[in-house]
């Protein structure tokens, strides 16, 4: 799982950049599940609809601190229905991805990626990758 998650975060992150090329958001896309745990202080700077059986990619910027953003999630995704499956500590990447799954019916499972970003001054990317509910 730990060797997933580092493969994980650098793919999620080029999707999200693919996906802003692409278009993409400003709100959550159609069939996001209502009870994910989104972070109060961000904004969606891109979202993507899921094709059949794929996934959502979301990508939020926050003000706040890295460590706050993962405060939340480890907190949040350890409510039910979610369940934190794995946390990893990128160093090289200053990353934090959390990885998640649903443990009710709805099956969906994904990571949070939490990277501080530095341009235009300092924010937080946050970087959401789930699987739509089958």
């Amino acid at each position: 799982m730990i060797r997933a998650n580092i493969i994980i975060a650098p793919c999620l992150l080029a999707c999200l950049v693919l996906a802003a090329a692409c278009g993409g958001g400003g709100e959550l896309p159609e069939g996001f599940p209502q009870d994910f745990p989104v972070y109060a202080n961000a904004t969606v700077e891109v979202a993507t609809e899921p094709p059949e059986g794929g996934r959502f990619l979301v990508q939020w910027r926050s003000s706040d601190s890295p460590d706050q953003v993962r405060a939340f999630y480890e907190s949040e995704l350890d409510k039910v229905p979610w369940q934190v499956q794995n946390v990893q500590d990128i160093a090289e990447m200053e990353t934090t991805v959390i990885a998640f799954a649903r443990m009710d019916s709805g099956g969906e499972q994904g990571t949070v990626a939490i990277a501080p970003v530095q341009e235009d001054g300092q924010h937080v990317t946050i970087a959401l990758s789930l699987s739509a509910a089958q």
